[in-house]
């Protein structure tokens, strides 16, 4: 790879037809690969039923997919960064979501969200540091959430929201078992919170204020 090669000189051998582009791509492309490698195998336990040779199939899936992403928003760099770092991020982020997903393969969702909401909430908070009032506070405010969770939502609402926010499910998960579409379900997800945050709201709680409660 060109060390040496410059911001601008990456973007304008990324963009258009030039001679240096099938350089260029190669050089993106090994770059993504290897930050694709290196997150899957921080991630070895959401791809445990994966072989060594699926594993780096995975990996060349994510490159293949992180470099259109870099070419696609490559009008966004403004050279804040090394474009290097700037395209890396890409190749991660790219990495994370499909280990992310590859964890929820074969899972029911259906045995999900059966928690609620205060089950879930005690569960963020460090006992040793409480004190009663805050714990008092925090018991108020899980209350409120659980009240507008079990009687102004609406079953998928409900379901979305416990998915997303409580279980850590993945979007696109969420997206595939509903079958349905992003924008659906971040409409769901916006519903029920905008519900969550009216309610608080009335009683004197910001978003700020639930943050530091739950910190």
């Amino acid at each position: 790879m060109q060390a040496t090669r410059t911001n601008p000189e990456w973007v304008q051998a990324l963009t258009g037809a030039n001679p240096l582009q099938a350089e260029a791509l190669s050089e993106l492309r090994e770059l993504l690969l290897r930050a694709a490698l290196y997150t899957l195998a921080t991630h070895v336990d959401d791809l445990r039923a994966r072989t060594p040779d699926e594993r780096l199939a995975l990996a060349e899936d994510c490159a293949q997919e992180a470099t259109l992403a870099v070419l696609s928003r490559i009008g966004d760099f403004r050279g804040d960064s090394k474009f290097t770092t700037w395209a890396y991020k890409f190749g991660i982020n790219v990495a994370l979501a499909r280990a992310r997903r590859e964890r929820w393969k074969g899972v029911s969702l259906d045995a999900l969200g059966e928690e609620e909401a205060t089950d879930w909430l005690e569960q963020k908070i460090d006992a040793g540091v409480v004190d009663s009032e805050a714990a008092a506070l925090r018991s108020e405010v899980a209350g409120m959430i659980q009240d507008v969770i079990n009687t102004e939502l609406t079953e998928r609402q409900r379901q979305v929201l416990h998915w997303i926010a409580f279980d850590d499910v993945p979007m696109d998960v969420v997206v595939e078992r509903l079958e349905t579409n992003r924008n659906a379900v971040y409409k769901l997800l916006h519903d029920a919170r905008l519900k969550v945050k009216r309610r608080l709201s009335t009683h004197g709680y910001e978003v700020e204020d639930i943050y530091d409660l739950f910190r």
